[in-house]
């Protein structure tokens, strides 16, 4: 009888199936299983029954290690068996004739034979390795998936598929308790995905348990498994899969620049012109693989579509994908059979007559065999930090990674996930994810600098058509972090209220941070909505029939039309993994950032003239009192509003009432400003230091801020200051105590020094040594007459040819 019509040729697939009670009886008798298959083929090369030296079932598959004696020559056999679902790296290779080396150096017999079985086949690297080998030692042995079954196809062990007529792909050689059997995968005339397996045994019928097993296998894909003698011959109708077919979702860039609740589109791309070099190399150097790693909000998402407008300059394609909707294996071969198809409707490629997606062995072989046209295929997965959920599917993309470097001239796969934020539980797959990383080229994000910033400072300022104040600009820069995602919220809430009526002097008195924009999203909320947003924060991404199971579609709408939650193929998710770790903790956990520039003994006077007006003052009247200009009071309560203890009202500075009718009114003071300090990441940055060190100064100090204020750029001196200012508040928080000329954690319980209310503190002097320069003792005055006689009158110095002031 004819056979089937094998429409892509792929490397055979070695399914070792066994049962048991437990995922661990399963992979013990998974192992011996494939020890005993082993001995069948070493006795087809005439050699007796082995004996195991090792045998390893691990994450990857199984490794088993054996040694032989040949039945008639009476030669000694060291083999070596990788039987993975990936490639068998190269390194492999070289271990394993080191090993063969030492065997025959280490015995009379120095004709040891090696037998190194790589299943499905080694890499292209390993394989031209192991051709270096053998073409220098007759007794090497390469044995992959290929040369296996041609091996069992000789001796009879296995046929070829006795149904004619349907396409089939992938090839399997199935080794179960009940004897060797061969599968192949039927596939739609249209789709070239499978419909349904068909099994076959070399004489007569598949046990049913042979079946039940294939079925239960991921080479099955939930798809039907028959017996191919005796299923009637003719089309599937329907396929028969019950998972769902995977919902593959471009990612979607902004439509402006302050587009929070999306990444920002090429056009609206902003610097990074070393990323931007670091992806043209990658696309011209033929990289084949890369991961994007940044924390949340870096710009992760914005990068990848960036690469996708490179490659299209380059005459490619690109598919820039949400992995948010990846729920099964079959995601992976999905999306590159979207891609290619996309790909070959650009005319990038032309795909092959035979091309089959039935899995990613099949894709691969597809792409491979396809005909390229232009520039480079750039399939991308982004939000890959939810794929780490599951392991398999996990394991799917790891294959992937390591096989896509043999089609490295047209095609680069790219991933992003986020590392700030890890499951630390059993089942995260470490291994899996640290060798897609150690495999490619790997780009790491940081923050924007200050020119860039200053790219999306000056764009706010086309958007409100107005110059941005000074005061406001600052604090734009300090509180956004360098954060793109941070920068355009801050952007987005000034517009809304500019476009409200709001001036930028009431914008720059704002005490601005991310959780009480997070908190204004939630306050137009109603109580239904809220706790909506609350359970697709907790179970995210979730599908949306689950979310309908509870609320109304109509919430579900309002809520995506306010932009909270985005829909992102069948399920939903908070449009920010930052504002979804704020619905479930309750906390943010980007840091406080806001330069502190006037220390508490300066604030201390401010407070103390305020005190004197039973807590409220009027801007003007402290000037006058003060001997000062508004502006340095305007400084001094910003630092108070900033810290909690001040109430933000247009030309006033008032105590807020909680420390003002405090019984303790500096303990209650001095609470506030701890709080609002241990949020703060100057507070972070200087506790890592004295991790370090054990004391830190203020040079030291001043070199790591910076750090802390990406944005920010200034002067070193300036640093100095900033960090001088930062300590004394520390001190007076009871966070920091001084020792000598350095500072050191105080520890718990620690009450803060000095008091700012009721005149208990104490005003440095002046050009203290050794925090200021040293200066002149005299300095040439050269003044007005009447300014030369005032200053004779104070200093008693009297100079003929000019005047010297007394410092």
């Amino acid at each position: 009888m004819a056979s089937s019509t094998p429409i892509t040729v792929t490397d055979p697939v070695i399914l070792v199936l066994a049962s048991g009670a437990t995922p661990a009886a399963v992979g013990t008798a998974r192992g011996r299983l494939f020890e005993s298959f082993v001995a069948q083929l070493l006795h087809a090369y005439g050699y007796s029954k082995p004996s195991t030296e090792r045998l390893n079932i691990t994450a990857n598959g199984i490794e088993l290690d054996v040694a032989a004696s040949h039945e008639i020559t009476r030669q000694t056999a060291l083999a070596e068996c990788k039987a993975y679902s990936s490639h068998v790296p190269a390194y492999m290779v070289a271990v394993f004739h080191s090993k063969l080396v030492t065997k025959r150096k280490s015995t009379s017999d120095d004709d040891v034979q090696g037998f190194f079985v790589a299943i499905p086949r080694l890499t292209a690297d390993g394989h031209e390795y192991a051709e270096q080998i053998t073409a220098n030692d007759s007794g090497f042995h390469l044995l992959t998936a290929r040369d296996i079954t041609d091996r069992l196809t000789e001796r009879g062990w296995i046929v070829d598929c006795p149904t004619s007529g349907p396409l089939t792909s992938d090839l399997a050689v199935v080794i179960t308790e009940d004897g060797v059997y061969s599968a192949c995968l039927e596939l739609d005339t249209t789709s070239r995905k499978p419909v349904q397996v068909l099994v076959w045994a070399a004489r007569g019928p598949v046990p049913t348990s042979v079946i039940a097993a294939v079925a239960a296998a991921g080479y099955a894909q939930g798809c039907r498994v028959v017996d191919a003698r005796t299923t009637p011959v003719g089309p599937v109708q329907e396929p028969t899969s019950p998972e769902p077919a995977p919902v593959i979702v471009s990612v979607t860039g902004s439509r402006s620049d302050f587009e929070y609740q999306l990444p920002a589109a090429p056009r609206f791309f902003v610097g990074r012109k070393r990323l931007v070099d670091d992806l043209c190399r990658a696309l011209d150097n033929n990289a084949g693989l890369l991961v994007l790693n940044a924390q949340s909000g870096w710009g992760k998402s914005s990068a990848a579509l960036k690469l996708e407008a490179l490659a299209k300059e380059r005459k490619g394609f690109a598919l820039v994908t949400d992995t948010r909707t990846a729920t099964h294996r079959r995601f992976v071969t999905d999306a590159l059979s979207l891609a290619a198809q996309r790909a070959q409707e650009a005319k990038v490629l032309t795909l092959p007559p035979n091309a089959s997606w039935a899995s990613l062995p099949s894709a691969l072989q597809t792409l491979r065999a396809a005909t390229w046209h232009a520039g480079p295929l750039v399939v991308f997965f982004d939000q890959f930090e939810n794929v780490f959920r599951d392991v398999d599917i996990t394991r799917e993309f790891r294959d992937l990674a390591l096989a896509i470097r043999d089609l490295s001239d047209h095609v680069l796969i790219g991933f992003a996930w986020k590392t700030d934020v890890v499951a630390w539980t059993e089942n995260y797959p470490f291994q899996l994810r640290d060798q897609i990383r150690d495999n490619s080229t790997h780009l790491s994000l940081g923050p924007l600098g200050p020119s860039e910033v200053d790219v999306l400072l000056r764009r706010l300022e086309k958007e409100i058509n107005a110059p941005l104040a000074r005061d406001l600009r600052n604090r734009l820069r300090e509180y956004s972090q360098g954060l793109p995602w941070l920068f355009k919220k801050l952007a987005g809430h000034l517009l809304r209220e500019v476009h409200a009526g709001a001036t930028q002097e009431d914008l720059a008195n704002e005490a601005l941070n991310v959780q009480n924009l997070f908190d204004a999203d939630l306050a137009e909320l109603s109580p239904v909505e809220y706790e909506a947003v609350r359970h697709i924060a907790r179970y995210a991404p979730i599908a949306i029939s689950e979310v309908t199971e509870r609320v109304t579609p109509q919430i579900v709408e309002s809520l995506v039309n306010r932009r909270l939650i985005v829909q992102v193929g069948e399920r939903l998710d908070t449009y920010w993994d930052i504002f979804r770790d704020y619905l479930n903790t309750g906390s943010v956990p980007v840091q406080d950032s806001y330069i502190l520039r006037m220390g508490p003994v300066s604030v201390a006077r401010l407070l103390n003239h305020v005190a004197d007006n039973d807590g409220d003052s009027h801007v003007r009247d402290l000037a006058l009192h003060m001997r000062t200009s508004e502006t340095v009071v305007f400084n001094l309560s910003r630092e108070l509003r900033l810290l909690g203890a001040a109430a933000y009202e247009p030309n006033r500075v008032r105590i807020l009432p909680d420390i003002w009718q405090a019984e303790d009114q500096e303990f209650e003071l001095r609470r506030r400003v701890v709080t609002a300090l241990r949020r703060h990441r100057a507070l972070s940055t200087f506790a890592a230091l004295a991790e370090r060190g054990g004391s830190v100064t203020i040079s030291a100090f001043a070199r790591e801020l910076p750090t802390a204020f990406p944005a920010v750029e200034v002067r070193e001196s300036t640093w100095i200051g900033y960090a001088r200012v930062y300590l004394q508040w520390f001190e007076y928080a009871g966070l920091a105590v001084q020792k000598g000329s350095a500072w050191m954690v105080a520890p718990e319980g620690t009450r803060g020094t000095p008091d700012l209310l009721n005149g208990g503190y104490r005003r440095r002097a002046r050009g203290g040594f050794p925090h200021d320069a040293p200066v002149p003792r005299y300095a040439f005055c050269f003044r007005s007459p009447q300014a030369k006689q005032r200053c004779q009158m104070r200093t008693g110095v009297r100079s003929t040819s000019c005047w010297l002031s007394a410092r």
